[in-house]
């Protein structure tokens, strides 16, 4: 899983991957080993990174999240990838156009937080995708209105199937 990291206004790109059996972390800083010495369920988690042990743990707040490493606290905004990478691709059309917001990965959809008609904005949750033993809150990548579900609770998605067709959002008046 690729995820960007903004703390402090510095953008990171983090990646996660499995090699021979091994979860390893990759970043601008190098590929280093991880291993969990706690559930990842847990609020603060233990984790050997490297060799070196780490502390670590987070909280969803409405501005973004803050990440606790060490016993310092950061102000941070986590995205997926793939999310910033269709933020990035709706902005450049302006927000006109339908856009498809697509499973980010194979997983079961638990809950649907919008209906059609809806009009949501940019960040806003569309639904929730368990995947990978965690609930993953999809988000709209944009402001616009709700088109289409493509899902109910209890579908089981592949990576790229449609879930929630955009339309662009209302045009406000003068």
């Amino acid at each position: 899983m690729e995820y960007e990291v903004t703390v402090d206004g510095r953008k990171f790109r983090v990646r996660f991957f499995e090699r021979a059996g091994e979860l390893f972390v990759e970043h601008e800083g190098g590929t280093f080993p991880v291993r969990a010495d706690t559930p990842l369920r847990s609020k603060i988690q233990k984790a050997q990174v490297n060799g070196g042990a780490r502390r670590f743990g987070y909280h969803r707040t409405k501005e973004g999240v803050q990440i606790v490493l060490d016993g310092a606290i950061y102000e941070a905004a986590v995205a997926e990838l793939q999310h910033v990478r269709l933020a990035a691709l709706s902005g450049r059309r302006r927000g006109g156009g339908n856009l498809d917001v697509k499973a980010p990965m194979p997983g079961m959809v638990v809950a649907l937080k919008v209906k059609i008609g809806d009009i949501v904005k940019k960040n806003q949750s569309l639904l929730g995708l368990h995947a990978m033993k965690l609930e993953n809150d999809i988000r709209s990548p944009r402001d616009g209105v709700v088109l289409e579900i493509a899902v109910k609770a209890g579908d089981v998605l592949e990576k790229g199937a449609l879930m929630v067709r955009l339309g662009p959002p209302l045009e406000s008046g003068p």
